[in-house]
């Protein structure tokens, strides 16, 4: 029974780490999120990066520490971390954190600046060459017109609405997957992450049970052994007597038996 409780004191314990250490976690990436709001890009992959972490944190307190099982204890135990951080710890270190954030951005700033100067460069290159191409290609669309009208006078214009010659076609615009198709992928982990703490809950059962069985075993085969030394020695006069004296209370002629009473 004091073991059990000492187990349980431990897995409450890493869970009330995990929580504190999921805060941590968020405040060095809400630091990096609050350097540009403005980029929704790197908003949604520190979100993921967030969750996927968190994710991890929970099935190693599951698979590990809590043995294949996540008890409600735990998941309390993860939400005490985290208020605990957030209460004491977050506000005292969240200025150290927006700190280091900014000096690692302006680092990274000064080191990429010859990047920056190339990537520049190579725009302005690209422009250059497609504005040539928008020109050579209004030359030769002029110069196309200039024949056809030369050479027909008067275009017949096809039935159901043809496209005339240089109007630019609409534009695709891409659709993105709509969020139902986000929650059946997020369900779909959830689910296979449960299945996997089931079957791994379900392993360490097979486990003990093994052990257990294992034990029994070996104390069956001592109570054999035992039984096998007694066969051996039935041909021992003194064994026998001995066996009757203690099992059946018997005694030889003339032998007296004394029983302590006290005990």
């Amino acid at each position: 029974m004091e073991n059990y409780v000492a187990v349980q004191l431990q897995q409450l314990g890493a869970a009330v780490a995990l929580g504190a250490a999921g805060g941590l976690v968020y405040d060095v990436l809400r630091a990096a999120r609050l350097l540009d709001r403005r980029d929704r890009l790197l908003t949604h992959l520190l979100d993921a990066l967030f969750v996927a972490l968190l994710g991890a944190g929970v099935l190693w307190l599951a698979l590990v520490v809590g043995e294949g099982e996540l008890r409600l204890y735990m998941v309390t135990g993860m939400a005490l971390g985290a208020v605990l951080w957030f209460c004491v710890p977050s506000r005292l270190l969240r200025p150290v954190w927006d700190f280091w954030a900014a000096a690692l951005v302006a680092v990274c700033r000064l080191v990429g600046l010859p990047f920056v100067f190339l990537w520049r460069a190579a725009k302005k290159l690209l422009e250059i060459v497609k504005k040539g191409f928008s020109f050579l290609r209004g030359c030769a669309t002029i110069r196309v017109e200039a024949w056809r009208k030369r050479h027909d006078r008067t275009t017949p214009q096809q039935e159901g609405g043809s496209t005339v010659a240089g109007e630019k076609k609409p534009k695709r615009t891409k659709k993105r997957p709509p969020a139902a198709v986000l929650l059946v992928l997020l369900a779909l982990v959830a689910v296979l992450g449960i299945q996997i703490v089931k079957v791994y809950g379900q392993l360490k059962t097979a486990q003990r049970e093994e052990s257990v069985l294992n034990q029994q075993l070996a104390q069956q085969q001592q109570e054999n052994d035992a039984l096998r030394s007694d066969l051996s020695k039935k041909d021992d006069e003194s064994f026998i007597k001995a066996l009757a004296r203690d099992l059946l209370g018997l005694a030889e002629e003339g032998e007296r038996i004394f029983y302590d009473v006290n005990n």
